[in-house]
């Protein structure tokens, strides 16, 4: 585990459990995590939203082994509530009817990824 963990927040059971705040989130809730400097907003599937003062790499490196995918600089995606590939526009769009965009860099590993 990354040193992160003990500090702020852990994952058993398949839930995200954030330490200090006593908060626990099921992963498959988790729709995408969106990045905004130094705070990261996830987005849940009931439409809640969290804000929590770490950065999306974070996130993205305690949430490699699952389900998760970083699409762009400012977004990491739940596969589990992805509904469609937008090719025009670069986008995915999400469960919840939110779009993630993908980076130019990142779309061939993304289209190989979804395929």
């Amino acid at each position: 585990m990354n040193n992160y963990t003990p500090h702020f927040c852990e994952i058993t059971n398949d839930k995200l459990y954030f330490i200090r705040s006593r908060k626990k989130v099921f992963l498959k809730e988790i729709v995408m995590l969106t990045a905004d400097i130094n705070y990261t907003s996830i987005h849940l599937l009931c439409g809640k939203v969290l804000l929590i003062p770490r950065t999306i790499k974070i996130f993205e490196e305690l949430l490699s082994e699952y389900a998760f995918i970083r699409t762009h600089r400012a977004y990491l995606v739940n596969e589990l509530h992805l509904k469609a590939y937008d090719l025009p526009n670069n986008c995915l769009k999400m469960s919840n009817n939110m779009t993630a965009l993908i980076s130019r860099r990142r779309k061939e590993m993304i289209e190989q990824h979804i395929a």
